[in-house]
This record gives structure tokens, sequence and C-alpha cells, in this order.
């Protein structure tokens, strides 16, 4: 079996659940010079997947497939999002960016999600400077919508919010946006103000109202994590 066939009966296999096969698939067809990156790029994916979880794995065959003489954008994409999802965004911002276009929607949306894990929030605002349209798989770009709603960057989220829109994929909605924007410093100021009632009122008022306020900011922070 050439390495075309493998690499398709690999993907067959990851369809129908079949993950120990597919990854054998995958390693065989690994040295074939021109399906080698897209072999590796899939066998890091795999390594990530349910029954196979070893990220450590991942990102080694991340490297891996970044260094085939045969990689191109897809693979870059690919490989940058194993990295995201394997906790290593300084990776994931590197193969992003080296995707570039090649890499489409899907590249640009995970480079601005490791740049915004990185600190890096100018980063994200002139990488995404001008988008009118997200293009590519909405689940990159509701990703990047939801941590940057959860860090607080909301100039960040409803621009990214508005670009699905345009671009026709399936956004958050606002409400679940808003949510999670407002559910941690929500949460810190009602058990603030739990604290500062058990201190000056009277026992059994400031015991019902601190629970009353640590009630509300448990509920905002499960309403968050539901969203």
């Amino acid at each position: 079996m050439g390495a075309h066939e493998l690499v398709e009966a690999g993907r067959q296999h990851v369809a129908t659940g079949r993950i120990r096969e597919a990854m054998a698939c995958f390693t065989r067809a690994a040295d074939d010079p021109e399906r080698g990156a897209e072999a590796l790029s899939l066998l890091a994916a795999a390594y990530l997947l349910p029954g196979s979880l070893a990220p450590e794995l991942a990102l080694a065959h991340a490297h891996r497939a970044a260094s085939h003489p045969a990689v191109g954008g897809e693979h870059l994409a690919r490989c940058a999002a194993v990295a995201l999802t394997a906790g290593d965004p300084t990776l994931a911002e590197e193969l992003a960016g080296r995707a570039g276009r090649a890499g489409g929607g899907e590249a640009q949306a995970i480079r601005a999600t490791a740049l915004l894990r990185l600190g890096d929030l100018a980063g994200v605002r002139a990488l995404l400077a001008g988008l009118e349209r997200a293009s590519g798989p909405a689940v990159f770009w509701r990703r990047l919508v939801v941590e940057a709603s959860a860090a607080g960057r909301m100039d960040v989220a409803l621009a990214v919010r508005r670009a699905m829109r345009r671009g026709g994929l399936p956004a958050p909605a606002l409400p679940d946006v808003v949510v999670r924007a407002a559910a941690g410093p929500l949460f810190f100021a009602c058990l603030a103000a739990a604290t500062v009632l058990a201190a000056v009122a009277p026992e059994r008022l400031a015991a019902v109202l601190a629970l009353g306020f640590l009630a509300l900011g448990l509920g905002m922070a499960v309403v968050a994590r539901r969203a």
C-alpha cells in the first residue's frame, strides 16, 4: 500500500473511531517524500484524540511535520492547532505565522489565539486589523471569541464575532460573550461584598446577604462555563 492509500485509510479510521489503526497508517506513511508532512501532521493530531491522548507526542510529531521538506500551509496550520491544544502557544504562533495565507483563516485564528494567550494584545490587534470576514472552520474563531471574552478583551471578542457573522460562520451569541466577560469581575465583586457584610452587618443578616452574594457570583461563574 502506497503513502497516498495509507493516509486516506488513516483518515477513514479516524472517522470511524479506530484511532490506533489510523496512527499505524500515518506512521507508515511518515517517511514518504511527498505525503510525509501530511501524515506526520495527522499523526500529531491523532495524539490529541480520546483514547490516545499524549500531548508530548503530539508536539513531537508536530515538530517533525513542520521540518519536513514537503510541508505546506495546510500542514503547518494543522500542527499549529495541535500545538495550541497541547498547551504550547509559542510554537502555535510560530507555525501559524509560517503557514501564512496558505493556512487560510484557520491559521489566522490560531495565531491570534496564541498571541492572546501569550499576552501580546498589540500583536492580536495588529493581526486582526482590517479583518472584514472570517473564513475557515468556525471552531477556531469561536475559541478566539471565547478566550478573548473570558480574558476581558471585549473589543477583540466583538470584532471577531462581527467578522464571523459577515463571513457566514456561526458566531457565539452576544449574551454568552457578555456573560463570560463579566463573570470573573462579578464573582470577585460578590465575594468582596460578602466579606464586607460579614464584618459590618448584624450576624444573621450578614450571613443571609453574604450567602446571597456568593450564590450570585457562583451562579454567574457556572453560567459562563456553560456558555
